[in-house]
C-alpha cells in the first residue's frame, strides 16, 4: 500500500497564502483563517465537555473527593456526644450506642512534649466538650482510628482549630485542601497560637526526631 504523501510546511504555507488571495480577490476578504479557528474550538470544546472526557473525570472525582471530606453541616456518618478529648487532633463521640475515636481529618496538633501541647487540647475541648457533633467521615487510619471533619452547629471545627493557632494544617494527608491552607495563612499572619512562636516545629518533624 502506497504511503499518503505528507504537505511539507513550507508548501502549507504556500497554499495559505494562494487560498487567501484567492479568497480575497473573488469575496474581498480573508475568512478562513477565522472559520477554521472555530472549527477547531468547537470540536475541543465538544470533546472537553463530553462527561466521558479524561480530565472531566479527574475533575469531577477531586470534586467528589472534596465533598465527602468537607460534607455538609447535615450530611454526616456519625452524630454523637463528645466524651472524651484526647489531645487537641483526636477525640471520643459517643453516639448510638457505640463510642468512636476520631482523628481530626487534615490537621496535626502538638505533640504532648511540644510547646502549645496543652493550648491545643483545651481549646478542642473548649470547643467540642459535652458537645453533640456530626461527624463527616473520610477513612480509617492505620491505627484503626476514624479520620472525620468535626461540625459543630454548621461550623467546622478543624479549620477551627487550624484558623486559632492550634494545630498545623496537615499537608501530607490533605494536600488539596484549601480553607485548611487558607485558615494557617491566616494564623501565620496574625501569629496566632503556637505561630507566636517564630519557628515552630510541625508535629510530623517532631516525632521524626524523636525515633
Amino acid at each position: 500500500m502506497q504511503t499518503p504523501r505528507v504537505l511539507s510546511p513550507r508548501n502549507i504555507v504556500i497554499l495559505a497564502v494562494v487560498f487567501s488571495i484567492y479568497q480575497y480577490a473573488t469575496t474581498g476578504k480573508v475568512s478562513w483563517v477565522e472559520t477554521a479557528y472555530k472549527s477547531i474550538e468547537n470540536r475541543v470544546t465538544g470533546y472537553a465537555t463530553r462527561p466521558e472526557a479524561g480530565w472531566r473525570k479527574a475533575a469531577d472525582k477531586i470534586e467528589d473527593l472534596g465533598a465527602a471530606r468537607e460534607a455538609t453541616p447535615t450530611d454526616f456518618e456519625i452524630t454523637g456526644k463528645v466524651v472524651r478529648v484526647a489531645d487537641g487532633d483526636t477525640l471520643h463521640v459517643f453516639g448510638d450506642g457505640v463510642k468512636t475515636k476520631i482523628r481530626l481529618y487534615g490537621i496535626d496538633a502538638p505533640e504532648r512534649d511540644q510547646a502549645y501541647y496543652s493550648q491545643a487540647k483545651d481549646a478542642l475541648a473548649g470547643m467540642t466538650a459535652g458537645q453533640t457533633v456530626g461527624v463527616a467521615v473520610v477513612e480509617q487510619d492505620q491505627y484503626g482510628r476514624t479520620v472525620g471533619t468535626i461540625y459543630l452547629d454548621g461550623k467546622n471545627i478543624n479549620r477551627a482549630m487550624v484558623q486559632r493557632g492550634y494545630a498545623w494544617w496537615y499537608r501530607r494527608y490533605a494536600k488539596y485542601n484549601r480553607p485548611l491552607q487558607e485558615a494557617e495563612k491566616y494564623a501565620q499572619a496574625q501569629k496566632l497560637g503556637l505561630w507566636s512562636d517564630p519557628d515552630p516545629i510541625p508535629p510530623w518533624q517532631w516525632r521524626r526526631g524523636r525515633n
